[in-house]
């Protein structure tokens, strides 16, 4: 779809215009309307009105255009009157009159022409060159279109705003000529003015020049174009324009056998045809959806061949239209022709007198006395808008810098806290987040206590004063003048903006410090996780008040991060410890039976966790994205359109704490799921429970196997209430059964072949006071004769080094400690169902 040159000739033939500001929107110009006289500016106003009806109501655009035409022929008003019948050309090529529309550019050229105007008559070739193009008749279009561009080269270069939409059409002309060298030398000439001096058609010169390369069989470069015309298309809000590019990406992929993707960018092709009411991108588009369907999705493709009839009957019915309007317009004519001859016959008989001259001329002038106090009082009215409009833009443009700087320390802490977690090592952990720190706040000391329980102490492994790495030392926990031990006893914050002054609320002297120089601001917060204090986290300034609410907040979760930090460095020393205990002793092997459910789940959440990650990510770039574009609507002043992307942008952040949470619970699953049971009962949704171990385990062996698949079914029992259970045993049991029958379903299925469907079933319901929990599965059942077997130790069916023969063996002895039982019915050759039955109370 070409960006004709009609836009720019509205624009340039009304340089006489109202105020700018007085026609900044459609209901301003209507409510414009009502209070101006029949005048000059009420010709630009209609004309103005009537272009910004022209996409959707072509009709209101034409009668409009049509208004403004018989006043300026009243008020003798030629540059009125050639700007008139441009705006009808526009309306009636809309509505799909193209005769119609070639006799008003040159009823408007020929006007131009009496004027000595040779901008005007550039632009009307320009648009009867149009007009040819979109007839097919190209050699007819480019040669108008060269005869416009070689008047059009003469005007000043300050006149040429529309330079790049000629070049392009000629660039278009020349490529459906199929003169391909000469087609991207005018396109790219205009794409280079286009990138100088936007004029709004960047994204047709990109789509167009991506024709070009197909013709070349240059598709990557033809992909390139449309990718970049598409981003183009979304800044300037133009879905038509997005119509255009992905109709031909979809095409793209077609010729190169992706139907898959040729159908998803058909799809959004039509989707933003639809958003823009372009009745021939919907038409278009949906034809190709039902053509991509036919033969493969009859359903489909009979339901897209509906819509591209409705487009149809929506479009030629448009035909009633154009019949109203060419007899309006004829009508018209006939009655101008009728007011002329009686003009000129009153004329004739002279019955003017002195007396009505004189009355006219004082009518005229209060006419006039009139319209100028309104024009004042206008212009006060607008003036007082833009002081305002001024005051909004410096509190917007200080909101916007304070956003970007928080925008920026959030992503610094997601950064820090990334690069903590990954840390194995407190002293790692703590040079990691010093030297990020001091890019949030003024740390001029900065320091993590981890208490050991042994000593009853705190241990500063590493603290660090102005860039320097202090000498370890410890706090004792009882030493009632230190900071550190209090925060840490008390599980609350210590915050200090002067320690001269406030010391006493703390203290009862203030003692030397243990190493370095004593500061005057100090924040001490407490390491917290799972409700558990693991040690103190400060930073300290040697400025009074250096510190504010933000800096704590931001301190709080560093906080957060470096707790997790340190759990997951404890974690790992335990593990490793515990794994070296195991090598050494066959008496341990039941615990490395309970710790190889953590491999068994660690693709699975690694797959669980991508999803937030990615969230995170996508939501950020986006955000980025909007801080870009209302850097530039604040520029262009449209300050309705930078509340929408401060919304926008406030949406995301929801979003991204939204999913940040979510990882956040994902993670603190898999420690609690790495820690050796505690022993003690925890509140649990049975359901949930085992969903979330369906889930992983699923994604778990997928990602060891890809060409595993299973039909999953669950079916859970809302009002099965919650249980006391301990979580992680419990979970063990549901993962070792799960990955048993998955085991199962997947060595049938490699016997089998494709008449088989590997299905599991997980079920929940509440039965006589107790939680029963079910998973089956269809595969090869277990024979009678060995039934009785499976729960005992070391006992298995699996082939060597595929089992130990303990699974079933502990998810029997946890299911009896819960005071719960294991049941298993199966038959062979058909599937296996095993039952947990645990008490509710």
């Amino acid at each position: 779809m070409r960006k004709p040159i009609v836009f720019f000739a509205f624009l340039l033939l009304l340089h006489h215009s109202v105020s700018s500001q007085l026609i900044a929107g459609r209901d301003s110009l209507l409510a414009l309307l009502k209070t101006l006289p029949n005048d000059t500016n009420r010709v630009l106003t209609l004309n103005r009105v009537a272009f910004q009806y022209q996409l959707k109501r072509p009709d209101s655009t034409y009668l409009l255009g049509q208004q403004a035409y018989e006043l300026s022929r009243s008020l003798n008003y030629i540059r009125g009157q050639a700007t008139s019948l441009m705006v009808m050309g526009i309306a009636c090529t809309n509505i799909g009159d193209d005769a119609k529309a070639i006799k008003m550019y040159n009823q408007s050229k020929e006007l131009s022409a009496r004027m000595n105007n040779p901008q005007g008559v550039s632009i009307a070739l320009s648009n009867l060159a149009d007009m040819y193009m979109q007839q097919g008749e190209w050699q007819k279009g480019l040669d108008k279109m060269k005869e416009s561009n070689a008047i059009y080269s003469t005007l000043p270069v300050a006149n040429q705003a529309s330079k790049s939409t000629v070049l392009s059409n000629i660039g278009e002309c020349f490529f459906n000529l199929g003169q391909l060298d000469s087609a991207t030398t005018y396109l790219n000439e205009a794409l280079a003015l286009e990138r100088l001096n936007p004029r709004g058609i960047i994204t047709t010169i990109l789509y167009t020049l991506g024709d070009v390369a197909i013709a070349k069989n240059n598709t990557a470069d033809a992909y390139a174009y449309y990718k970049e015309s598409i981003a183009e298309s979304i800044k300037q809000e133009s879905f038509s324009d997005l119509y255009q590019a992905y109709y031909r990406i979809a095409y793209l992929f077609n010729k190169n056998n992706q139907q898959d993707s040729a159908l998803h960018y058909a799809k959004k092709a039509l989707q933003f045809a639809e958003e823009s009411d372009y009745l021939r991108g919907i038409l278009k588009g949906s034809e190709y959806l039902s053509s991509l369907y036919e033969g493969k999705d009859d359903a489909e493709a009979l339901r897209y061949f509906k819509i591209a009839n409705t487009a149809r009957d929506s479009l030629y019915s448009q035909n009633k239209v154009r019949q109203l309007v060419s007899l309006n317009f004829e009508e018209k004519e006939k009655a101008q022709q009728i007011e002329s001859s009686k003009t000129e016959y009153r004329n004739a008989i002279k019955l003017y007198s002195l007396i009505g001259v004189l009355v006219i001329f004082g009518v005229i002038a209060l006419f006039l006395v009139r319209n100028n106090r309104q024009k004042q009082r206008a212009n006060q009215l607008l003036q007082q808008q833009k002081d305002e409009i001024d005051a909004k833009a410096k509190e917007l443009l200080l909101q916007k810098e304070n956003l970007e700087q928080s925008y920026k320390n959030v992503e610094l802490l997601g950064e820090i806290g990334r690069k903590i977690t990954a840390s194995l090592s407190v002293e790692a952990i703590i040079g990691t987040a010093y030297d990020k720190v001091n890019s949030l706040m003024e740390a001029s000391v900065f320091g993590i206590g981890i208490y050991h329980d042994e000593n009853k102490s705190i241990d500063f492994p590493a603290t660090y004063e102005n860039g320097k790495a202090l000498v370890p030392y410890s706090n004792s926990i009882y030493d009632e003048n230190r900071l550190a031990g209090i925060c840490f006893n008390s599980g609350k914050e210590v915050v200090i903006g002067n320690l001269q002054a406030e010391y006493k609320t703390y203290l009862q002297k203030v003692p030397a410090p243990n190493q370095g120089n004593q500061a005057v601001s100090l924040i001490y917060l407490p390491l917290k996780a799972n409700e558990k204090v693991l040690g103190v986290i400060t930073v300290q300034s040697f400025r009074p008040n250096a510190f504010s609410d933000y800096d704590l907040y931001m301190l709080r979760n560093i906080a957060i991060y470096a707790a997790i930090a340190i759990e997951n460095a404890e974690s790992f020393n335990k593990l490793g410890l515990t794994i070296e205990h195991l090598k050494s002793t066959q008496a341990k092997l039941v615990q490395s039976e309970k710790m190889a459910s953590l491999g068994e789940l660690t693709a699975g959440i690694a797959h669980e966790i991508q999803n937030p990650l990615n969230f995170v990510n996508n939501f950020s770039d986006l955000s980025k994205e909007l801080l870009d574009e209302m850097n530039e609507e604040l520029v262009k002043g449209d300050l309705n359109e930078v509340k929408n992307i401060v919304a926008d942008i406030r949406q995301n952040l929801e979003k991204i704490n939204h999913h940040g949470r979510r990882a956040d619970a994902i993670v603190k699953g898999m420690l609690q799921h790495s820690r050796t049971s505690s022993g003690q009962k925890e509140t649990i949704n049975i359901n949930a429970l085992a969903d979330e171990y369906l889930r992983l385990a699923f994604h778990g062996l997928r990602a060891k196997d890809k060409s595993f698949n299973a039909t999953l079914k669950t079916d859970f029992d809302k009002s099965l209430v919650n249980i006391n259970i301990i979580p992680q045993d419990i979970g063990r049991v549901i993962l070792n059964l799960i990955n048993n029958a998955f085991y199962t379903v997947d060595e049938k299925k490699k016997l089998s072949g494709d008449n088989y469907e590997p299905t599991v079933s997980v079920s929940t319901m509440a039965v006589n006071g107790s939680a029963v929990i079910r998973i089956a599965d269809n595969g090869y059942g277990i024979p009678p004769k060995i039934v009785e077997k499976i729960f005992q130790p070391f006992f298995t069916t699996k082939p060597t080094g595929k089992g130990t023969g303990l699974g079933l063996s502990l998810s029997y002895d946890i299911v009896k400690a819960h005071g719960g039982e294991l049941k298993v019915d199966s038959r062979e050759g058909e599937g296996s169902e095993f039952t947990i039955i645990l008490p509710t109370n």
